[in-house]
């Protein structure tokens, strides 16, 4: 009798032992395969939209672990959260506050944004690819931004693809695209380039199949800026997404990586329509505060650059500061759609740095109305206008804490919990969560490990 009963247990045992699921622990890091996906411009309420034309993704949200709700960082615009996304730290510390670096010019002048500045240039701390790069990992991106001469990627396919790059030469000999098709590559338009960005991530997995590969796809943010978010042609954009999702995928599986691998599926920022636009630059000229040649800012005392929810204001002489500040909130204040001004002292509140800490940021940030945005152009007599051809009615750019502006997470695959429902996340979150499918542990950052996703290790 006893025997038996033992038989019994250590036949129970073995069962669930066999029913266990797998443990990521169970495959080297140096085996292992974590694609990090940023969709642009995914607002987490086109979720609930009943006509999202994305099976691919809606499946792996099914089968894999998903949070509906992800709060970005400020400024809700796409250098800034990507930055985030692999770094675990809001801008204040990460440095990245535009998509490029704001050049201060003299006292006089309005600033420039330089966009391709090299990655230590633009970002002030360890990133999760340069994490990976010296762990010995695989490390790979397509698109992936701001990544300039960052020297911890094996292989990539950037923004500004060069014929002498080693995935450029090898698709070029493939005939995967024509020397005509790379020089010409961003005079086209979105869609197209996130054609060949996919068939440079199909190829970097297949033919090189890296450890770590940070992808990301453009079209649903264009689209989602002209037409505005939540139409016809933007849900015809996301569809297109997932049919890009889908070959990546495809892709994993060829290169015999599908038990391996394991999808971070997420987004840099949501979205939200306006139909009036700001123009702040208008009454900073109509003020005698800024001047124009032809249709730029020449010289000026004050300037704003725009984010579309949102504006900058600056004094580029800082020794007109404290005597313009009282003149600006009361200028900027009475715009028709302005919310409120935030001041040096209220930036960290919104994880944002002062200008002491970074001088890239402004003296003044401005926050626009809902169905309002922000426009930089200094001309003309209105102050505030209906929407143009010229300035689309999607908008970005607002406060994070605005609830339209929040993204979406999928994580699916090798480490992953089957049907996990996470909640509200940050997207200081992904960061960590990525390292640990890698075996890899973050130090020093505001994100945590989504350990509620992942399987025991």
């Amino acid at each position: 009798m006893v025997c038996f009963s033992l038989r019994c247990t250590l036949f129970i045992f073995a069962l669930l032992l066999s029913l266990r699921p797998a443990c990521a622990a169970e495959i080297p890091a140096k085996d292992r395969l974590v694609v990090l996906v940023t969709i642009d411009g995914f607002p987490s309420w086109i979720w609930d939209d009943p006509a999202l034309p994305m099976p691919f993704l809606q499946r792996l949200a099914r089968e894999g672990a998903v949070a509906k709700t992800m709060t970005i960082a400020n400024p809700a615009i796409t250098w800034p959260n990507h930055t985030t996304l692999v770094t675990g730290v809001t801008p204040a510390r990460h440095g990245v506050l535009f998509n490029g670096m704001m050049v201060r010019q003299g006292p006089t002048a309005p600033l420039k944004l330089e966009p391709w500045k090299d990655k230590a240039e633009l970002i002030r701390v360890p990133t999760v690819y340069d994490l990976a790069f010296k762990a010995g990992l695989k490390t790979a991106h397509v698109d992936w931004i701001p990544t300039t001469n960052a020297g911890t990627f094996h292989f990539e396919f950037g923004e500004r693809p060069n014929a002498a790059n080693p995935i450029e030469r090898e698709m070029l000999a493939s005939g995967a695209i024509t020397a005509t098709e790379l020089k010409e590559f961003n005079t086209r338009n979105p869609a197209w380039r996130d054609v060949f960005w996919t068939r440079a991530g199909v190829r970097i997995v297949r033919e090189h199949k890296p450890n770590l590969l940070l992808f990301h796809l453009l079209n649903t943010d264009a689209i989602n800026h002209r037409s505005g978010p939540g139409t016809w042609a933007s849900m015809s954009a996301f569809a297109f997404a997932d049919t890009c999702l889908r070959e990546l995928s495809d892709a994993v599986q060829a290169a015999g990586l599908a038990d391996k691998a394991t999808f971070v599926i997420t987004t840099d920022h949501g979205f939200k329509s306006a139909k009036r636009i700001i123009r702040p630059n208008v009454a900073l000229r109509q003020a005698g505060l800024l001047r124009v040649q032809g249709p730029t800012v020449a010289t000026c005392d004050a300037v704003a650059n725009t984010l579309g929810g949102s504006a900058m204001i600056y004094v580029p002489d800082k020794t007109k500061l404290a005597t313009l500040t009282p003149k600006l909130k009361d200028l900027i204040g009475k715009l028709e759609g302005v919310a409120r001004i935030y001041e040096p002292a209220e930036y960290a509140s919104l994880g944002l740095p002062t200008p002491a800490q970074n001088d890239q940021m402004a003296d003044f940030f401005v926050v626009a109305k809902d169905g309002y945005a922000f426009t930089h152009q200094p001309t003309g007599d209105d102050t505030v206008t209906d929407v143009t051809p010229e300035v689309y009615p999607g908008h970005h750019g607002y406060l994070a804490s605005d609830a339209q502006l929040n993204g979406m997470f999928v994580a699916w695959g090798h480490g992953v919990k089957r049907g996990a429902q996470l909640g509200a996340i940050r997207n200081v979150d992904v960061a960590p969560t990525v390292a640990a499918l890698l075996g890899l542990k973050m130090e020093n950052i505001e994100g945590r490990v989504l350990t509620e996703a992942l399987l025991a290790r």
